[in-house]
């Protein structure tokens, strides 16, 4: 499948889920469907961050030339920072940034590893949705891994997903055949 059919299946389920929320609880309140569906929409495309044409792959690619581009005219301007600002901003912050340097570990691994092993294995599922879990949003994390199973799913059900087994282990970085297979 490509990525756009499996953005409109994970986005569609996690509206459906939305509205049906709605309906049947009587909520007025709304707030809750917008970290439903980003997470349903971003969940959808996260497994295929290891495939080389994923625009998940190509939007994190653009994060980080662009955070690299802010860093490199920071050091210009005089703003660098040194190691020790590093570590004792860490020391004092790191409770509140962990789940985004922890996701962001996970994409790095994901974009390590070849297509269809780690971020299609029952291993990467769980991190990842647990990684979006201790953002500490149950709506954004109900979407994100209604997303990214619905994602598995499809994939596993079209006519290049038949090999698709989902409960092998693999760790990051790994091939088919258990090599260490690195694609930047």
């Amino acid at each position: 499948m490509t990525g756009r059919e499996h953005m409109i299946v994970g986005t569609t389920a996690t509206t459906t889920m939305g509205i049906g929320f709605l309906l049947t609880n009587n909520i007025s309140n709304v707030k809750f469907i917008f970290p439903l569906i980003i997470g349903g929409f971003i969940g959808s495309y996260m497994p295929d961050i290891d495939s080389q044409n994923s625009k998940a792959r190509k939007f994190f690619n653009k994060f980080i030339v662009f955070l690299i581009i802010a860093l490199v005219i920071g050091y210009t301007l005089g703003m660098a920072l040194n190691i020790n600002d590093i570590i004792i901003f860490f020391e004092q912050h790191g409770q509140e940034y962990f789940p985004i340097i922890f996701f962001a570990m996970l994409i790095i691994l994901g974009k390590l590893s070849p297509h269809r092993m780690f971020t299609h294995k029952w291993f990467g599922t769980t991190l990842f949705c647990f990684s979006v879990y201790t953002l500490g949003n149950t709506y954004l994390t109900i979407g994100f891994t209604m997303g990214y199973v619905l994602h598995i799913v499809c994939d596993r059900f079209s006519p290049r997903g038949k090999k698709l087994k989902f409960f092998e282990f693999k760790l990051p970085c790994r091939n088919s055949k258990n090599k260490i297979n690195v694609t930047w």
